[in-house]
């Protein structure tokens, strides 16, 4: 794993991510400042099913495969990201991330997350708006209904409005 990207062109990949598209231009420079930006080569295992992590990766550029139990169950692509749950409590993987391609990567640890969060107004909110999507759809996927129980429940990925596939690794 490597450093890639210039400050220039994190900047720019943060923009279009999701959660922090609604951030000025001086809270995406904090994002970019915490965050740490890597090289992943293309194989390589970002995050393990069962395993306890900490991180939370927004994928900058590149494609990752998601599987659950060996099953492929989700792609992933720039704008996206993962291991949001990882951030905020203790518990273990629910899927296995791999990099499909070489990755770009901004890793988030559980500290520079808290740091993020305190001074980032709505950094929060944009997230848990995610988890609250991917639930709903992991709830629509596991039961058919919109209603399943919380038995049913399994985290997803968020990706842009409307996309339902995917994975909290």
């Amino acid at each position: 794993m490597g450093t890639r990207t210039s400050s220039k062109e994190r900047l720019a990949a943060l923009e279009a991510v999701p959660m922090f598209r609604a951030c000025s231009r001086k809270q995406l420079e904090l994002v970019a400042r915490l965050a740490d930006n890597v090289s992943v080569e293309a194989g390589e295992v970002l995050a393990r099913e069962g395993r306890i992590e900490r991180e939370l990766f927004v994928i900058l550029d590149g494609q990752a495969q998601v599987t659950r139990a060996g099953t492929a169950v989700a792609q992933l692509g720039a704008g996206d990201y993962f291991g949001e749950l990882a951030v905020l409590d203790a518990g273990p993987r629910d899927a296995t991330v791999t990099a499909l391609t070489d990755l770009d990567v901004l890793i988030i640890g559980q500290r520079e997350y808290a740091t993020m969060v305190a001074d980032v107004p709505g950094l929060r909110d944009a997230l848990l708006r995610g988890m609250a999507k991917r639930l709903r759809a992991a709830d629509l996927g596991a039961t058919g209904s919109p209603t399943g129980s919380a038995d049913d429940r399994s985290p997803g990925h968020d990706r842009s409005p409307g996309d339902a596939d995917g994975s909290d690794a």
